[in-house]
């Protein structure tokens, strides 16, 4: 089967067009990545650290037992900060997936929009040519 002329550059243009939306649709996901794996790392950092605290107020605690003294607010202060870094982990794994999700939502949208403007381009190069015939 042979396409004419203009079916075979809607045809080139198309697939050029899904090529672009691909690259353009993997920046923004890697985009997005490298910054949600950015801030894991550092709430994982914190969260350990966090966790090294809680084991050190453990060994405090089975010395002494002074619920109102300056370790007993580290500790608790330490309780507060594990627990917000572990949320803050959980919301940035679902973001993470989530991400994945905006991938395809991207693709569609460049896909979309550069052969909506492919088509604009088109028409008005028809229209301008039959206003000058």
């Amino acid at each position: 089967m042979k396409l004419p002329r203009p079916q075979q550059a809607i045809l080139a243009f198309f697939v050029c067009s899904l090529l672009l939306a691909f690259l353009i649709a993997n920046w923004c996901y890697e985009a997005q990545l490298t910054g949600l794996n950015e801030m894991l790392q550092k709430e994982q950092a914190l969260h350990l650290s966090a966790d090294k605290l809680l084991g050190n107020c453990e060994n405090n605690n089975a010395h002494k037992a002074e619920p109102y003294d300056a370790s007993y607010r580290i500790c608790s202060q330490g309780s507060d900060i594990h627990a917000r870094t572990e949320n803050a982990m959980n919301w940035l794994n679902e973001e993470r997936a989530k991400n994945e999700m905006k991938w395809y939502r991207n693709f569609g949208l460049a896909v979309l929009l550069l052969n909506l403007m492919a088509f604009t381009l088109y028409r008005g190069y028809i229209y301008l040519k039959h206003e000058t015939d």
